[in-house]
C-alpha cells in the first residue's frame, strides 16, 4: 500500500466526489456539427443540444454551461467488434451518459492553481497547450477564457494534485 507523503491523488477526471451532495441526470451525447465533436474524455464541461448533450466549443458563452460529463461506472464500450473491451476514459455516444448538474465532481485543471471558491475559467480558443473546453483556475489568457459566475461553478477545493485533477462545485 502506498503511503502519501504531502497529498493524495485527487481521483478521476468526472467522478463524483460526494454522493450525497450531487445531482446527475442522464443525457445523451450529441454532436455539434459532426460525429468528432463527441467528447473524448470525462469531466469536461457540456452544452445543452438539442435531444442531449454536447461538448464545449469555441462559440460557447459562460451562459451556456450546462453541467460537466459524469464518468460512471460500469460503463459500456462503444465498440461493437467482438473483441470489445470495457473503454473507461472515453463516454460511449450510443448510451445515456451522466451530466452532473449540481454538486462536487473532479476535472483537469490544466492552468493555474485553483483556490478553494475561486473563479472557474473555460478555454474558448486554443493558445499555449491549452485547448478549447479545457477548464483554467486563472483567467490571465488574454481572453482566450471565459468565467463562470459563482452560481455556476466555483473551485470546491485548494490546488490540484501531480495530475492537474481538482475538485469543482457545481452551483445549479
Amino acid at each position: 500500500m502506498p503511503a502519501y507523503l504531502f497529498q493524495a491523488p485527487t481521483g478521476i477526471a468526472g467522478d463524483i466526489t460526494r454522493p450525497d451532495e450531487s445531482n446527475v441526470e442522464p443525457a445523451m451525447l450529441k454532436a455539434n456539427g459532426s460525429p468528432a465533436t463527441f467528447p473524448q474524455a470525462y469531466g469536461v464541461p457540456m452544452v445543452y443540444e438539442t435531444g442531449g448533450i454536447g461538448k464545449w466549443i469555441g462559440s460557447s458563452v459562460a451562459t451556456d454551461f450546462a453541467g460537466v460529463l459524469v464518468r460512471e461506472v460500469p460503463g459500456i464500450s462503444g465498440s461493437t467488434a467482438s473483441d470489445a473491451t470495457f473503454e473507461p476514459t472515453v463516454p460511449n455516444p450510443d448510451q445515456p451518459n451522466g451530466l452532473c448538474v449540481r454538486g462536487y465532481i473532479n476535472v483537469k485543471c490544466v492552468a493555474g492553481t485553483p483556490v478553494r471558491g475561486g473563479t472557474v475559467y473555460i478555454q474558448i480558443t486554443a493558445n499555449g497547450g491549452v485547448n478549447v473546453g479545457d477548464l483554467r483556475a486563472d483567467g490571465t489568457d488574454g481572453g482566450n477564457a471565459v468565467a463562470l459566475t459563482a452560481t455556476q461553478a466555483e473551485w470546491a477545493t485548494d490546488g490540484k494534485d501531480a495530475d492537474n485533477n481538482a475538485e469543482l462545485r457545481i452551483a445549479r
